[in-house]
């Protein structure tokens, strides 16, 4: 029983990502208001991590790889580890983590989100 409430849970979790990337694929962030806009920078105009990542995901989809990059970098070196993980079959849960690998991964997102909010002129490029 439990092996049929899995596919079920499977496929719906497939079929809710498949319209996504449609809706992601066939309207732009850019031109259309109704995705999210990132709290963060609308109340500091400070880019957060994440700032830039549905832009990068749609140039994804449309196999703009270097525009995606410029637009969030972390997203693109994250997806793989991501990838890695969803073929694998494991759940993504932080208690499966060793404290470790939580605390690089949000030490890295602090890193990277300091880094693009600076002014100077080498780190300019990684405003989204």
């Amino acid at each position: 029983m439990e092996s049929g409430r899995q596919k079920i849970v499977l496929i719906a979790g497939a079929s809710a990502a498949i319209a996504v990337a449609l809706v992601l694929y066939f309207f732009a962030p850019s031109e259309f208001g109704f995705y999210p806009r990132c709290m963060l920078y609308s109340w500091t105009g400070l880019a957060c991590p994440g700032c830039g990542s549905l832009r990068a995901l749609h140039s994804l989809l449309h196999g703009e790889v270097a525009t995606a990059f410029r637009l969030n970098p972390l997203l693109l070196i994250l997806m793989p580890v991501l990838g890695t993980c969803i073929i694998a079959r494991r759940k993504l849960s932080l208690s499966d983590l060793s404290p470790f690998w939580v605390w690089l991964l949000l030490g890295v997102m602090l890193l990277f989100a300091v880094v693009r909010n600076l002014p100077f002129l080498p780190f300019a490029w990684l405003k989204p």
